[in-house]
């Protein structure tokens, strides 16, 4: 008996493991029992009171003068192989530990990976997780950190002061294609499942940003998914990068989630502000988002998508 218990434990410690595994992807942004309503049950911290994304709401922004602007290093070609994966939710790139972001504080942070929040469910779904005046770009952009203080990422992700994360926004009209974003979009194709890896070979994450790097907003929030743990410095970038529709079309259309959907609509409703100050380093008006015409058109889209996801 005592053997045959000792031959069992192992098999027993592999189902376990493989349950926590499994539901830690059970999540989901719109269905099922760990649907985005649900999360705080499951993950308390999705519950708190200082969560993200936000509103950048800019007559409430706090212009700050004396913020500088961010120091990146290593974001320029880097050679080698970069794994990227679908892991059910979105894509994940692997990033270098070469890749380096001084904020103004002079906290270094340590690039760990980079991701992407879009809409897609319909052709006017937008989906970035933080809006601006309440106005949803198409799609977002996260790097994430975690503080060089701290030894891992590991280490580092339940940690108060561990995470960091450069946000920047995508907008598409009728732009060419951006030949930066050629490779990432081909390679879409080889990682359709939940779980597929694929290489990419030479990263240029520079290039995949926008070019003005230095004006940004900045608060402290939280992970944006579970388990929405509440230590992130967030730096959301003023410009925006621009892609052709049929860029972004392959990104919302590409990839299937752990139920076989195509993952769309993979970003969190925005988050109470409860008191928390928001910086810029730049004033509000040299950024607009067009004519008032535009304005109230988004506002619109805004409200019929909210309708959509309140029925469904």
């Amino acid at each position: 008996m005592c053997s045959t218990m000792r031959a069992l434990v192992p098999l027993l410690s592999l189902f376990l493991l493989g349950g926590q595994a499994q539901h830690g992807s059970d999540w989901t942004y719109s269905e099922g029992a760990l649907d985005e309503a649900h999360w705080p049950q499951h993950y308390p911290a999705c519950g708190g009171q200082r969560q993200s994304p936000i509103n950048l709401q800019r007559t409430k922004v706090r212009y700050n003068p004396a913020l500088k602007g961010l120091k990146l290093t290593g974001y320029e070609t880097q050679e080698g192989e970069f794994p990227m994966v679908n892991n059910g939710h979105t894509v994940q790139i692997s990033l270098p530990s070469t890749m380096r972001m001084t904020a103004a504080d002079g906290t270094v942070y340590i690039a760990q990976q980079m991701h992407f929040h879009w809409g897609g469910g319909s052709s006017k779904i937008r989906g970035s997780e933080h809006t601006v005046d309440g106005i949803r770009h198409v799609i977002e952009i996260h790097v994430v950190h975690y503080n060089s203080k701290y030894k891992s990422y590991e280490t580092a992700q339940d940690a108060p002061d561990g995470l960091a994360v450069l946000a920047a926004f995508v907008e598409v009209k009728d732009y060419p294609e951006n030949t930066y974003y050629s490779s990432f979009i081909s390679h879409l194709a080889n990682i359709r499942y939940p779980g597929q890896t694929t290489t990419l070979t030479g990263l240029d994450i520079r290039d995949m940003l926008p070019k003005n790097l230095q004006h940004y907003y900045s608060y402290h929030g939280s992970l944006t998914t579970p388990p929405c743990t509440e230590n992130v410095h967030w730096f959301v970038l003023a410009d925006f990068v621009k892609l052709s529709r049929t860029q972004v079309w392959k990104l919302e259309n590409s990839l299937l989630d752990h139920h076989n959907k195509t993952i769309q609509n993979d970003y969190r409703r925005t988050q109470p502000l409860n008191h928390r100050v928001v910086e810029s380093n730049f004033p509000n008006q040299e950024y607009t988002l067009g004519s008032e015409f535009q304005f109230y058109l988004r506002k619109i889209e805004e409200i019929l998508e909210y309708l959509r996801r309140a029925l469904n």
